[in-house]
């Protein structure tokens, strides 16, 4: 508390532009900038694709659902939320068999330490039951990728309909989003109220 306080003091003693644009995007900029959320690290006993169904199974579970998925070179980052609650997963992987899981979880400015928690009991709990042949489901996902056109490289997957920082690109039909990674990328659709 004292380290956020002391930050926001100190940007506004510096300007008002630099009060201005922690006003504008505080949970990005206390989140990103500073790593105020470090998260809750679990490790998994299984390789990468059973986490990662162990992981989308979990949050289903808690009625939460993965909105965007990213390769990464060691493994995956996910973001989740509902509205509500917002938060990421990276799942890096140590060996064939083993990953490590890390979840952040956020109400706005507020961390959500049981939150995280819960996250953590409930995919090890589906972990201790999954199949070899366990997957993640990509039933309803859309891709993301690196440019506003299909023949792009593909950088990953969202889920349409759900909760999403993106931004309107100059290309109709197209919207720019920020990947967990901190990457740009670009989504089909459009934003709700537009037309569609």
């Amino acid at each position: 508390m004292r380290l956020r306080f002391a930050l926001l003091a100190a940007l506004a003693l510096n300007g008002c532009a630099a009060a201005a644009a922690v006003s504008a995007i505080p949970g990005v900029f206390v989140d990103k900038a500073v790593g105020f959320f470090s998260g809750q690290d679990v490790s998994l006993a299984l390789d990468m694709q059973r986490s990662l169904a162990a992981v989308q199974q979990g949050l289903e579970h808690m009625s939460l659902h993965v909105n965007v998925l990213e390769p990464v070179n060691d493994g995956y980052r996910l973001e989740f939320g509902n509205g509500e609650l917002d938060g990421d997963i990276y799942l890096q992987r140590l060996t064939a068999r083993l990953t490590t899981m890390t979840v952040s979880a956020h109400r706005g400015l507020k961390h959500q330490a049981s939150v995280e928690s819960a996250i953590v009991k409930e995919v090890r709990g589906v972990s201790m039951d999954a199949g070899e042949q366990d997957r993640f489901s990509f039933e309803g996902y859309k891709r993301i990728y690196e440019k506003t056109d299909e023949a792009s490289r593909e950088l990953g997957w969202f889920l349409p309909g759900q909760k999403m920082h993106v931004d309107k690109t100059n290309r109709d039909g197209w919207l720019r989003l920020k990947l967990p990674s901190g990457s740009e990328a670009f989504i089909e659709g459009s934003l709700k109220g537009d037309g569609a």
